[in-house]
């Protein structure tokens, strides 16, 4: 008996996609430029680990992976400002880590979160899992100096 081919889905499965260990700063950019291809209009790019684990230093290389000219220079925490915007590539940084989940959606930074754009939100469990489709959760963990384990699951 034949069966039918499937239709091929774009939405990134759950499971675990990738895993790196880097060493530098360096190495944590590029692992964020090779994160950068599963980057698709509509992905919400969820990080999380400590303060000083490296989300920023990982953004860096996931916007220049998405081609944000000169990502490296324009790329930096938003804690701030809550939110970058980069409309050339209708990419948006948000970070989240002053706000808890009251504060975001009357604040409007929801609107960010659409079918068209790639957003990444630093500290994103203030939102809820559930409430963001076509994830792609990022975990870094400092493993000691400048090494990372740099977990990247679909979700």
């Amino acid at each position: 008996m034949k069966t039918k081919p499937q239709k091929k889905s774009y939405r990134l499965k759950k499971a675990v996609l990738n895993t790196f260990i880097t060493n530098s700063p360096a190495e944590t950019i590029k692992a964020g430029r090779r994160v950068a291809k599963l980057a698709k209009p509509g992905a919400t790019i969820c990080l999380s680990g400590e303060l000083g684990a490296g989300k920023t230093t990982f953004l860096k290389g996931l916007a220049a992976g998405i081609g944000i000219k000169d990502a490296g220079r324009r790329i930096t925490s938003a804690s701030f400002v809550l939110a970058r915007e980069f409309p050339e590539k209708n990419f948006y940084h948000l970070d989240l880590y002053r706000l808890n989940r009251e504060n975001f959606f009357l604040s409007g930074l929801d609107q960010y979160l659409s079918g068209k754009n790639i957003v990444a939100v630093e500290w994103s469990d203030i939102i809820g899992k559930k409430l963001i489709k076509n994830r792609i959760e990022i975990k870094i963990k400092m493993l000691g100096g400048d090494k990372r384990k740099i977990t990247v699951r679909g979700a």
